[in-house]
């Protein structure tokens, strides 16, 4: 095992300075580094190039150590690469400004786009994503279910204006008919509006937010919560003039509680709002943005990339798993992916344990954060013999080899740590394409925004309940990724 030092962003979106979680537990683990009164957005645990990961002893990357290390072999079905990519990048982000509306290739869909654009998808590789909330944590996530949909239509006429009427009275016709939201035809309607959506004119777009204003303002609610409006203000002031304003009405506004975790794959529209988080992500950096953003929106992939899935929130969740004994201090996520399982490890103080605490040996690499506590952490070999320990503390990260045992063996201060791992090979990166800065684009001026009143008193349970719960009704009807590859 080796302690790693890692790579910490400054994205605008960001929280400022001791206030970001970021950049607190970076400052925990990196003794030479001090907070600065700036956004800190994301701490990258990983070997991707944008944000390498480099082993504290040597100073050498961790992707080159992998590279030359015996564990190679099984983190690598090619041994001449200079560097062996992790499969996953981990990353704790904190989050004060909503990032772009965006989704992620498939892998099938990165290998045409790098080859059409390689400056805008610099790698072959797909992206899928998983959030587990350390605070309170929002995020929209995925289309809403097709009667949501249909209550906002109905509600606020722009936003019909926005799909275009006629594309509107299709989805609303097919389910008036009987057709699951899941079907085909009701995912290609979907998709038309999307796609006029996307070609709005910027005059009729200006019309369109002012009057969405006015009805928020005199009460006007649809399907949407308070807190969804307050969503929507908050980006109209952030993105002043943006199409994005208008996502809050057709994807899901998820609020999780600490301790939640929810997973989307490609070809799923996102945004993150607001709140921290541990995040796992595919050892990718292609994405395709919508909305709200100065970057490259490339407005053909993205129209063909979505699946167009309407679905209730409470699918994206992903469950936490207790281990069993002797592991039982571990908790598992693990989402339908084979990119990337997360592992919630607390352990309670004993400075003296009767026996260690020993976390899953994994015949695959693994990378560890430790959020909170502190105690000492020994390697064993098959002999149970200790060849290495290690005193842990909040913000050290540690790289843990395929196929080793470790152990807690002391914790004087309750820890909290979480653990990603994969069994796939890593993609390689070697002749990836360095991705250039996209031009700044000024956003649209609007008229000013009508007041909308958000009672400051809003709040949610706990434990967020998010409507329709999944049966057999909402199953798929077909091959998602078969019949929808390239609808429009």
């Amino acid at each position: 095992m080796e302690r790693l030092d890692c790579h910490c962003n400054n994205y605008q979106w960001g929280k400022t300075g001791a206030e970001s979680e970021v950049a607190r537990l970076f400052a925990a683990g990196h003794p030479d580094f001090v907070i600065e009164k700036k956004p800190y957005s994301e701490l990258w645990m990983g070997t991707h190039p944008d944000g390498p990961a480099r082993v504290r002893s040597i100073g050498r990357k961790l992707s080159t150590h992998i590279a030359t290390s015996e564990s190679s072999r099984k983190l690598s079905n090619n041994n001449r690469r200079d560097n062996v990519h992790l499969p996953f990048i981990m990353k704790v982000m904190s989050i004060d400004r909503t990032l772009s509306i965006q989704a992620h290739p498939t892998k099938e869909q990165a290998v045409r786009l790098h080859a059409r654009d390689p400056v805008n998808y610099p790698d072959e590789h797909h992206k899928p994503e998983l959030a587990y909330a350390l605070t309170q944590f929002e995020l929209l996530c995925g289309f809403r279910p097709a009667k949501e949909m249909l209550e906002n239509l109905e509600a606020f006429p722009p936003l019909r204006r926005l799909f275009g009427t006629g594309n509107c009275d299709k989805l609303r016709n097919l389910v008036c008919a009987g057709f699951e939201q899941t079907h085909l035809k009701c995912r290609i309607a979907l998709a038309e509006m999307f796609k006029r959506m996307m070609d709005v004119d910027a005059e009729d777009l200006r019309e369109m937010l002012f009057e969405l204003f006015e009805l928020l303002g005199n009460g006007v609610r649809g399907a949407l919560r308070d807190d969804t409006v307050a969503v929507i203000m908050k980006m109209a002031r952030d993105f002043p003039g943006d199409v994005g304003i208008f996502a809050p009405l057709y994807l899901n506004h998820m609020v999780l509680a600490p301790g939640e975790c929810c997973y989307y794959a490609a070809e799923e529209l996102h945004a993150y709002l607001s709140g921290e988080c541990v995040e796992c992500v595919g050892c990718s950096n292609n994405t395709i943005r919508a909305a709200c953003t100065p970057k490259y929106i490339d407005r053909e992939a993205l129209i063909d990339c979505l699946n167009y899935r309407m679905t209730p929130p409470e699918e994206y969740l992903v469950p936490a798993v207790a281990l069993p004994a002797p592991h039982s201090h571990v908790e598992e996520y693990a989402p339908d992916c084979k990119d990337f399982q997360l592992h919630r490890i607390q352990i309670a103080a004993s400075p003296s344990m009767d026996e260690p605490k020993p976390l899953p040996v994994l015949e695959c690499a693994s990378i560890t954060v430790f959020v909170a506590g502190s105690g000492v952490i020994a390697e064993v070999d098959e002999n149970d013999q200790e060849v290495k320990r290690q005193a842990v503390t909040r913000g050290d990260i540690i790289y843990i080899p395929p196929g080793r045992s470790v152990q807690v063996v002391s914790c004087s201060v309750a820890l909290e740590a979480y653990r990603t791992f994969s069994y796939e090979d890593g993609p390689d990166h070697d002749s990836r394409t360095v991705v250039q800065k996209a031009p700044v684009i000024a956003p649209l001026p609007i008229k000013k925004m009508p007041i909308v009143q958000v009672p400051a008193t809003t709040t949610l349970p706990a434990k967020v309940k998010f409507g329709l719960e999944q049966d057999e009704k909402h199953m798929p009807v077909m091959d998602m990724k078969v019949d929808m590859d390239g609808v429009c």
